[in-house]
């Protein structure tokens, strides 16, 4: 059997004055490895110094930098956004040519921004203290759509999640996007997808810490698969 190849998108290391450093989330990579695929690292092709927030990315790419991307992503049967607490303009790039090529692919947390952001979205500091809640396993309840190929994976329509971030989208912040999955506490979006494409979901919770979201995983794994059954 071939196993597909699934890129995750490095994110800049904020540890070092000296040396740069490009991350890949060591959970993520093994979510992938268990389920069949084979993950490789997506670096920036050109860019060195970066912005070291999750805010947007001004800098944009050149012609040059994104034809680079371009040619990473043919190679490549599927892309993986991963959170974390630095965004660029690169990672939005690499969600537009996804989407335009129906690429499958999945933003988690961070991630989850860039995918927004990708289509002309928007995201926003959180007023409640609640979603920044570093190391709980689970700090508030979601809701699912029925409708929603996430439902149709995890087979629930509620669930608790974890919730490590500052910046949130509500219903009016998301452009093309389906709404699948929102926070009652303050109905703000937790999960969104692209119909009509093979795989595009972003998450806002971090399923790579949750035993119980592997079915995620396990279900984008099988699509990146698909091209070669």
């Amino acid at each position: 059997m071939i196993k597909p190849v699934i890129g995750i998108v490095g994110k800049p290391s904020m540890e070092s004055d000296m040396w740069h450093y490009m991350e890949i989330c060591d959970d993520i990579r093994y979510a992938l490895i268990k389920n069949g695929a084979l993950a490789v690292g997506i670096l920036p092709t050109d860019k060195k110094n970066f912005k070291y927030d999750d805010d947007s990315d001004n800098c944009s790419l050149s012609s040059d930098e994104i034809q680079d991307l371009e040619n990473l992503i043919e190679k490549i049967d599927g892309v993986i956004l991963q959170g974390g607490l630095v965004s660029n303009k690169y990672e939005e790039e690499i969600a537009k040519l996804c989407i335009k090529r129906d690429v499958p692919i999945i933003g988690i947390c961070a991630g989850f921004n860039n995918l927004i952001r990708a289509l002309g979205g928007k995201v926003h500091q959180s007023d409640n203290a609640f979603h920044n809640q570093f190391g709980s396993k689970t700090a508030h309840e979601v809701n699912i759509s029925g409708d929603s190929k996430l439902f149709s994976i995890l087979k629930t329509k509620k669930l608790y999640v974890n919730s490590i971030h500052n910046l949130v989208a509500k219903e009016e912040d998301i452009k093309e996007y389906k709404i699948v999955a929102k926070c009652p506490v303050d109905n703000t979006v937790e999960a969104i997808e692209l119909e009509k494409k093979r795989f595009v979901m972003g998450i806002k919770w971090h399923p790579e810490l949750m035993d119980d979201m592997n079915p995620i995983f396990e279900e984008f794994v099988k699509e990146c698969s698909n091209k070669y059954e």
